[in-house]
């Protein structure tokens, strides 16, 4: 297996991480950095990228050697969703940020909701969060450019994790989340590694007593490159949620 490839290893002490998962994100992964050193100046950023063939890697690394906040790992001989966003919790965590936020690199989630939901974990006045979710299916949340298929799978996935995963949530397949990083030292086990991911973090989270919430959003179908999910990925997450399902029932 080749080795991975990192932009450096004297990342400067912080508190927050923004991170975002990567294939074949050229046209928007400079961009994005761009649009996320705007709005979290205090953050540092992280792009995990799965050995993309289109030159995400090179883009990302290039900005990584002009400003000492923006770091890369390329994951050589491995591959998916789930399993990117976790090592980039884990790598945070090992770097002694307490926050990350994790989201889409297509502009489907919008930079400038990055404070709303940092905010969200230490509300003035209120509750402590252990998640809070960028959330399109609470009031002030939607969806733009989107088909009925997609409202109607994103609908069921969210059902199935609220009534049959007994998690208390609206939107459980959204991957636009803030997350306190000490959460992770109560979640032991395999993840699933795929898109279920997203559904099985929360099953986690929750069955941990962690404590999680919702904030609208406005998520935008990407406009510029293409989905990366296809049919076999949807039957495995299908065959991932259906074991937690098993679990939440009969235990294990």
């Amino acid at each position: 297996m080749a080795d991975d490839i990192r932009s450096r290893d004297d990342w400067p002490p912080g508190r927050v991480l923004v991170q975002t998962a990567t294939y074949k994100e050229r046209e928007n992964v400079a961009p994005l950095l761009d649009a996320l050193r705007a709005a979290v100046p205090e953050a540092q950023l992280l792009v995990i990228d799965d050995d993309s063939p289109d030159g995400t890697a090179a883009i990302a690394l290039e900005k990584a050697a002009a400003d000492p906040a923006v770091h890369v790992l390329v994951r050589r001989g491995r591959r998916g969703l789930g399993s990117a966003i976790l090592e980039g919790l884990r790598l945070a965590r090992s770097r002694g940020f307490a926050v990350a936020v994790y989201m889409d690199a297509d502009f489907s989630h919008d930079p400038a909701d990055v404070p709303r939901l940092l905010a969200a974990l230490e509300p003035v006045g209120g509750r402590p969060a252990d998640v809070a979710i960028g959330s399109r299916r609470v009031p002030g949340g939607r969806t733009v450019g989107w088909t009925w298929k997609r409202h109607v799978a994103s609908w069921l996935v969210s059902w199935f994790t609220r009534w049959i995963l007994w998690v208390p949530v609206r939107d459980a397949s959204g991957g636009f989340r803030a997350v306190r990083l000490e959460i992770l030292d109560r979640l032991p086990g395999e993840f699933a590694r795929g898109y279920a991911f997203q559904e099985d973090f929360l099953w986690r989270v929750h069955r941990a007593g962690g404590r999680i919430v919702e904030v609208p959003i406005t998520f935008t179908d990407r406009e510029r490159g293409a989905s990366k999910a296809d049919f076999a990925e949807a039957r495995r997450s299908i065959g991932e949620l259906l074991g937690l399902a098993r679990r939440t029932w009969f235990g294990g």
